[in-house]
């Protein structure tokens, strides 16, 4: 297995991922146009995982300087189970570390709890997650 940044040619791959797992949400955020966006963003950082030159995993966070974030990881169904997950979260922290965060943070689903606890984080309550999908609404207030 390789870990190595996104690149522009691996956005339609990572989509279908993201298909698999059902992790598609807003064509704003996770569809390829968007993902190509995040690719060429310096504040993020996008990782690929490749299995004999194959993409079968992602996962995408930023650090702003201080706070490091996992926002996003996805493993093809069929490559599950096999510490793909945990590379790429242990190589995102690494990246993280060397940029000078002290903590690493995820924005987690419930499905997903289980795999993040296993790696060492813990669930802190929030009070309520909360989306805008217009961010032009927002500006015209």
């Amino acid at each position: 297995m390789r870990i190595r940044k996104c690149d522009i040619k691996d956005v339609y791959t990572v989509y279908d991922i993201l298909k698999a797992n059902d992790q598609i949400g807003s064509p704003n955020v996770d569809y390829p146009e968007a993902l190509k966006r995040i690719v060429v963003n310096d504040s993020a950082i996008f990782l690929v995982a490749e299995v004999d030159n194959k993409v079968v995993g992602m996962v995408r966070g930023v650090y702003d300087g201080s706070r490091a974030l996992i926002h996003q990881i996805s493993v093809h169904p069929d490559y599950q189970r096999k510490g793909i997950g945990t590379a790429l979260v242990k190589e995102i922290a690494v990246r993280f570390e060397d940029l000078g965060a002290p903590t690493v943070s995820v924005t987690a689903s419930e499905r997903s709890q289980v795999f993040f606890e296993k790696l060492g984080f813990n669930v802190r309550p929030i009070v309520r997650f909360m989306l805008n999908e217009d961010i032009d609404k927002i500006i015209k207030i």
